[in-house]
Protein backbone atom coordinates (compact mmCIF):
# COMPACT_ATOMS: atom_id res chain seq x y z
CA UNK A 1 0.00 0.00 0.00
CA UNK A 2 1.53 3.48 -0.96
CA UNK A 3 1.44 6.44 1.36
CA UNK A 4 -0.99 8.13 -1.11
CA UNK A 5 -3.01 5.09 -0.44
CA UNK A 6 -2.84 5.24 3.69
CA UNK A 7 -3.32 8.90 3.89
CA UNK A 8 -6.77 8.72 1.81
CA UNK A 9 -8.04 5.81 3.89
CA UNK A 10 -7.53 7.48 7.64
CA UNK A 11 -9.26 9.84 9.35
CA UNK A 12 -8.50 13.44 9.31
CA UNK A 13 -5.20 15.20 10.79
CA UNK A 14 -4.03 18.46 11.19
CA UNK A 15 -1.93 20.30 8.53
CA UNK A 16 0.34 22.52 10.90
CA UNK A 17 3.66 21.93 9.38
CA UNK A 18 6.69 20.53 10.97
CA UNK A 19 4.07 19.66 14.20
CA UNK A 20 4.43 15.89 15.68
CA UNK A 21 1.09 15.29 17.17
CA UNK A 22 -0.66 12.30 16.32
CA UNK A 23 -4.65 11.78 17.00
CA UNK A 24 -7.16 12.90 14.35
CA UNK A 25 -9.09 16.19 14.04
CA UNK A 26 -12.69 15.10 13.03
CA UNK A 27 -16.02 14.76 14.67
CA UNK A 28 -15.13 11.77 16.03
CA UNK A 29 -11.84 13.05 18.14
CA UNK A 30 -14.47 16.27 19.20
CA UNK A 31 -16.74 13.75 20.61
CA UNK A 32 -13.97 11.92 22.22
CA UNK A 33 -12.54 15.06 23.92
CA UNK A 34 -16.05 16.36 25.53
CA UNK A 35 -16.20 13.00 27.11
CA UNK A 36 -12.30 12.30 28.38
CA UNK A 37 -13.13 16.11 29.67
CA UNK A 38 -16.00 15.30 31.57
CA UNK A 39 -14.34 11.74 32.59
CA UNK A 40 -11.35 13.96 34.09
CA UNK A 41 -13.25 16.24 35.56
CA UNK A 42 -15.26 14.28 37.65
CA UNK A 43 -12.35 12.20 38.70
CA UNK A 44 -10.69 15.33 39.82
CA UNK A 45 -13.68 16.07 42.21
CA UNK A 46 -15.34 18.41 39.29
CA UNK A 47 -12.22 20.57 39.49
CA UNK A 48 -10.88 22.20 36.41
CA UNK A 49 -8.58 24.80 37.81
CA UNK A 50 -6.20 23.65 40.23
CA UNK A 51 -4.11 26.41 41.56
CA UNK A 52 -5.86 28.80 44.62
CA UNK A 53 -6.06 31.57 42.25
CA UNK A 54 -8.19 35.18 43.03
CA UNK A 55 -8.65 36.62 39.15
CA UNK A 56 -8.42 40.43 38.95
CA UNK A 57 -10.57 41.82 36.86
CA UNK A 58 -10.16 41.77 33.06
CA UNK A 59 -7.36 39.39 33.76
CA UNK A 60 -6.65 36.58 30.75
CA UNK A 61 -6.19 32.86 30.73
CA UNK A 62 -5.16 31.04 28.11
CA UNK A 63 -5.12 27.00 27.11
CA UNK A 64 -2.61 25.70 24.84
CA UNK A 65 -3.58 22.41 22.91
CA UNK A 66 -7.04 23.79 23.32
CA UNK A 67 -8.68 21.31 20.64
CA UNK A 68 -12.62 21.53 21.16
CA UNK A 69 -12.30 23.90 23.76
CA UNK A 70 -14.04 21.89 26.64
CA UNK A 71 -11.81 23.05 28.95
CA UNK A 72 -12.12 26.82 28.20
CA UNK A 73 -15.90 26.25 28.04
CA UNK A 74 -16.14 25.14 31.75
CA UNK A 75 -14.14 27.77 33.04
CA UNK A 76 -16.14 30.69 31.64
CA UNK A 77 -18.69 29.48 33.47
CA UNK A 78 -16.97 29.79 36.78
CA UNK A 79 -14.75 33.51 35.92
CA UNK A 80 -16.24 36.62 35.48
CA UNK A 81 -17.43 37.89 32.49
CA UNK A 82 -14.64 40.60 32.05
CA UNK A 83 -11.72 37.54 31.98
CA UNK A 84 -10.51 37.35 28.48
CA UNK A 85 -10.05 33.64 27.42
CA UNK A 86 -7.18 32.44 24.96
CA UNK A 87 -7.40 29.05 22.70
CA UNK A 88 -4.54 27.98 20.69
CA UNK A 89 -4.11 24.55 18.87
CA UNK A 90 -2.07 23.75 16.01
CA UNK A 91 -5.37 23.01 13.83
CA UNK A 92 -8.90 24.57 13.93
CA UNK A 93 -11.04 21.80 13.02
CA UNK A 94 -12.32 21.54 16.33
CA UNK A 95 -12.89 25.27 17.51
CA UNK A 96 -16.24 26.33 18.79
CA UNK A 97 -18.03 27.85 15.86
CA UNK A 98 -17.99 31.38 16.12
CA UNK A 99 -21.36 31.92 15.89
CA UNK A 100 -21.62 30.12 19.46
CA UNK A 101 -18.04 32.09 20.38
CA UNK A 102 -18.44 35.01 23.29
CA UNK A 103 -16.99 38.20 22.62
CA UNK A 104 -14.40 37.06 25.90
CA UNK A 105 -13.24 34.29 23.94
CA UNK A 106 -10.36 33.63 21.46
CA UNK A 107 -8.82 31.34 19.06
CA UNK A 108 -5.58 31.38 17.56
CA UNK A 109 -3.31 28.83 15.53
CA UNK A 110 -0.05 28.28 16.92
CA UNK A 111 2.56 26.09 18.21
CA UNK A 112 3.23 26.08 22.49
CA UNK A 113 6.58 26.14 20.92
CA UNK A 114 6.72 29.47 19.73
CA UNK A 115 4.24 31.69 21.16
CA UNK A 116 3.34 35.58 19.93
CA UNK A 117 5.92 37.57 21.72
CA UNK A 118 3.86 40.06 22.80
CA UNK A 119 1.82 37.78 25.03
CA UNK A 120 5.21 38.05 27.18
CA UNK A 121 3.44 38.92 30.94
CA UNK A 122 -0.31 39.01 29.92
CA UNK A 123 -1.99 35.81 31.70
CA UNK A 124 -2.48 34.06 35.03
CA UNK A 125 -3.07 31.15 34.24
CA UNK A 126 -2.04 29.21 31.28
CA UNK A 127 -3.47 25.68 31.38
CA UNK A 128 -2.08 22.76 28.89
CA UNK A 129 -3.44 19.18 29.01
CA UNK A 130 -2.50 16.05 26.78
CA UNK A 131 0.40 16.83 24.64
CA UNK A 132 2.19 13.29 25.43
CA UNK A 133 1.42 12.51 21.76
CA UNK A 134 2.73 15.92 20.76
CA UNK A 135 5.74 17.17 21.96
CA UNK A 136 9.63 16.28 21.63
CA UNK A 137 11.90 15.80 24.88
CA UNK A 138 13.53 19.26 23.33
CA UNK A 139 10.26 20.66 22.41
CA UNK A 140 8.80 20.22 26.05
CA UNK A 141 11.87 22.50 27.25
CA UNK A 142 10.62 25.09 25.20
CA UNK A 143 7.26 24.60 25.76
CA UNK A 144 7.52 25.02 29.37
CA UNK A 145 9.89 27.89 28.95
CA UNK A 146 7.44 30.19 26.80
CA UNK A 147 4.61 29.47 29.54
CA UNK A 148 6.54 30.43 31.92
CA UNK A 149 7.73 33.97 29.38
CA UNK A 150 3.64 35.00 29.07
CA UNK A 151 2.86 34.20 32.74
CA UNK A 152 2.44 37.81 34.55
CA UNK A 153 4.76 37.09 37.19
CA UNK A 154 2.68 35.48 40.43
CA UNK A 155 0.54 33.69 37.35
CA UNK A 156 0.18 29.64 37.26
CA UNK A 157 0.91 27.05 35.20
CA UNK A 158 -1.15 23.50 34.90
CA UNK A 159 -0.09 20.57 33.10
CA UNK A 160 -2.32 17.49 33.09
CA UNK A 161 -0.74 14.14 31.83
CA UNK A 162 -1.35 10.70 31.96
CA UNK A 163 1.33 8.41 33.68
CA UNK A 164 2.72 5.92 31.11
CA UNK A 165 2.69 3.09 33.11
CA UNK A 166 -0.38 0.65 32.24
CA UNK A 167 -1.87 -1.77 34.76
CA UNK A 168 -3.20 -4.90 33.02
CA UNK A 169 -2.81 -7.85 31.56
CA UNK A 170 0.10 -9.16 28.64
CA UNK A 171 -2.36 -7.83 25.86
CA UNK A 172 -1.59 -4.47 27.43
CA UNK A 173 2.17 -4.79 27.88
CA UNK A 174 2.34 -5.57 24.34
CA UNK A 175 0.94 -2.36 23.40
CA UNK A 176 3.17 -0.61 25.59
CA UNK A 177 6.19 -1.65 24.27
CA UNK A 178 5.11 -0.95 20.95
CA UNK A 179 3.91 2.32 21.72
CA UNK A 180 7.33 3.05 23.85
CA UNK A 181 9.31 2.18 20.28
CA UNK A 182 6.91 3.87 18.20
CA UNK A 183 6.57 6.89 19.87
CA UNK A 184 10.42 6.79 20.54
CA UNK A 185 11.17 6.77 16.66
CA UNK A 186 9.16 9.21 16.33
CA UNK A 187 11.07 11.97 18.98
CA UNK A 188 8.02 11.70 21.02
CA UNK A 189 8.11 10.94 25.01
CA UNK A 190 5.66 8.46 26.82
CA UNK A 191 7.29 9.12 29.67
CA UNK A 192 6.59 13.13 29.95
CA UNK A 193 5.32 12.75 33.23
CA UNK A 194 8.59 11.62 34.68
CA UNK A 195 10.20 14.85 33.87
CA UNK A 196 7.76 17.80 33.95
CA UNK A 197 8.42 19.24 37.30
CA UNK A 198 12.38 19.26 36.83
CA UNK A 199 11.67 21.28 33.74
CA UNK A 200 9.27 23.37 35.80
CA UNK A 201 11.74 24.34 37.89
CA UNK A 202 14.90 24.38 35.06
CA UNK A 203 12.41 27.24 33.95
CA UNK A 204 11.90 29.24 37.15
CA UNK A 205 8.57 28.04 38.31
CA UNK A 206 8.23 27.68 42.39
CA UNK A 207 5.33 26.53 44.60
CA UNK A 208 5.43 23.66 42.48
CA UNK A 209 2.60 20.72 43.28
CA UNK A 210 1.07 17.56 41.46
CA UNK A 211 -1.58 15.69 42.26
CA UNK A 212 -2.61 12.34 41.06
CA UNK A 213 -5.75 10.35 41.04
CA UNK A 214 -6.38 6.21 39.70
CA UNK A 215 -7.80 5.88 36.16
CA UNK A 216 -9.56 2.69 36.74
CA UNK A 217 -10.55 1.02 33.32
CA UNK A 218 -13.08 -1.10 31.95
CA UNK A 219 -16.57 -2.73 32.75
CA UNK A 220 -15.34 -4.59 36.10
CA UNK A 221 -14.98 -0.63 37.18
CA UNK A 222 -18.47 0.65 36.51
CA UNK A 223 -19.58 3.36 34.17
CA UNK A 224 -16.23 5.12 34.88
CA UNK A 225 -14.45 2.35 33.78
CA UNK A 226 -16.44 2.06 30.87
CA UNK A 227 -15.77 6.11 30.12
CA UNK A 228 -12.13 5.95 30.93
CA UNK A 229 -11.93 2.89 28.30
CA UNK A 230 -13.82 4.35 25.82
CA UNK A 231 -11.62 7.36 25.93
CA UNK A 232 -8.30 5.19 26.07
CA UNK A 233 -9.56 3.29 23.28
CA UNK A 234 -10.53 5.82 21.63
CA UNK A 235 -6.90 7.51 21.49
CA UNK A 236 -5.63 4.82 20.59
CA UNK A 237 -7.39 3.86 17.76
CA UNK A 238 -7.03 7.33 16.63
CA UNK A 239 -3.39 6.57 16.31
CA UNK A 240 -4.17 3.40 13.36
CA UNK A 241 -3.18 6.54 10.03
CA UNK A 242 0.35 7.47 11.54
CA UNK A 243 0.70 3.71 12.65
CA UNK A 244 0.23 2.13 9.63
CA UNK A 245 1.95 4.90 7.45
CA UNK A 246 4.61 3.66 9.91
CA UNK A 247 4.62 0.04 7.76
CA UNK A 248 3.08 -0.81 11.37
CA UNK A 249 6.24 -0.81 13.15
CA UNK A 250 5.98 -4.88 14.12
CA UNK A 251 2.82 -4.64 15.81
CA UNK A 252 0.37 -4.64 12.66
CA UNK A 253 0.58 -5.97 9.04
CA UNK A 254 -2.96 -4.47 8.53
CA UNK A 255 -5.54 -2.06 9.35
CA UNK A 256 -7.47 -5.28 9.84
CA UNK A 257 -4.88 -6.63 11.91
CA UNK A 258 -4.15 -2.95 14.29
CA UNK A 259 -8.24 -2.72 14.51
CA UNK A 260 -8.70 -6.63 15.95
CA UNK A 261 -5.27 -5.71 18.39
CA UNK A 262 -7.05 -2.84 19.47
CA UNK A 263 -10.42 -4.72 20.67
CA UNK A 264 -8.02 -7.30 22.48
CA UNK A 265 -6.80 -5.04 24.77
CA UNK A 266 -9.98 -3.00 25.00
CA UNK A 267 -11.50 -6.88 26.27
CA UNK A 268 -8.38 -7.48 28.43
CA UNK A 269 -9.65 -4.37 30.43
CA UNK A 270 -13.20 -5.26 30.33
CA UNK A 271 -11.93 -8.66 32.03
CA UNK A 272 -9.16 -7.40 34.22
CA UNK A 273 -10.13 -6.32 37.30
CA UNK A 274 -7.55 -3.87 38.72
CA UNK A 275 -6.55 -2.65 34.91
CA UNK A 276 -5.52 1.63 35.67
CA UNK A 277 -3.42 4.55 35.05
CA UNK A 278 -2.38 7.61 36.48
CA UNK A 279 -3.27 10.88 35.54
CA UNK A 280 -1.45 13.99 36.71
CA UNK A 281 -1.50 17.54 37.50
CA UNK A 282 1.39 19.60 37.64
CA UNK A 283 0.88 23.22 38.24
CA UNK A 284 3.71 25.91 39.89
CA UNK A 285 3.66 29.81 40.12
CA UNK A 286 5.63 32.10 38.22
CA UNK A 287 8.38 33.75 40.35
CA UNK A 288 6.63 37.08 41.37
Amino acid sequence: MSVTEVSQKYRTTHSYPGALYLLPSDEDEKERLAHQHQLYKTLFGGRVIFPNIVFPPNAEVLDLGTGSATWLVDCRSLLPESVQLYGMDIESKLFPAYSVTPANTHYSIGSVTNLPSYWSSKFTLVNQRLLILALSKDEWRKDISEIYRVLKDGGYAQFTEIDSNWISGPKTVEYVKFLNDFLEAKNLDLQCCDHIPELMANAGFVDIHTEEVIVKIGKWAGQLGEEARNASIGALRGMKGPVMKAGGMGFARTPEEFDQKMDEVADEWDRTEGSYRKLKVFYGMKCQ
